[in-house]
């Protein structure tokens, strides 16, 4: 199984325990990810282990399951060379620019990657609403002594009771 995000995780056949493979890098020469089974990986225990290896019919020995995700056969937006919250994803993210982050937000959060809007003049409007919802959860962040949540669109400001 996978998430929205590429992570990869097994679930115990016998117990159901979901567990996240361990990421083993990518295969250039074979344009593939690669997971190792996580029991094998940081020494856990798997009840699972013989079913496993049984329905992906290999005998992996003391090294333990091996999983290849080729990346052209997959969505590309799941599945990239460098995946989803790993140290080398993560140094990338860091050196993005605001403005990027900016507009990813307004791509992902305001939904206008996938929209409807027709005409040069409703998107300008739609699009200042957006900047001006913006705008408005930072000032409010701001004024409230929330300054760590200024760029947050996630919690919102609480109502305060009068009175």
């Amino acid at each position: 199984m996978y998430t929205e995000k590429g992570t990869v995780h097994c679930v115990c056949l016998v117990t159901g325990i979901q567990r996240d493979l361990a990421f083993q890098g990518f295969e250039a020469d074979r344009d593939t990810l690669k997971y190792r089974c996580p029991a094998a990986a940081y020494g856990l225990d798997c009840q699972g282990k013989t079913q496993c290896h049984a329905a992906g019919q290999v005998n992996p020995g003391d090294y333990g399951r091996i999983v290849r995700i080729n990346i052209t056969e997959q969505n590309r937006r799941i599945f990239v060379p460098t995946p989803h919250g790993s140290p080398s994803w993560k140094r990338g993210y860091a050196r993005r620019s605001a403005l990027e982050r900016i507009n990813n937000r307004i791509d992902n959060s305001f939904c206008f990657e996938k929209h409807f809007i027709r005409g040069q003049a409703k998107m300008k409007t739609r699009m200042g609403l957006a900047l001006a919802v913006m705008m408005a959860m930072a000032l409010g962040h701001v004024k409230a002594g929330r300054i760590e949540q200024m760029r947050s669109l996630v919690q919102p400001i609480p109502l305060q009771k009068t009175g």
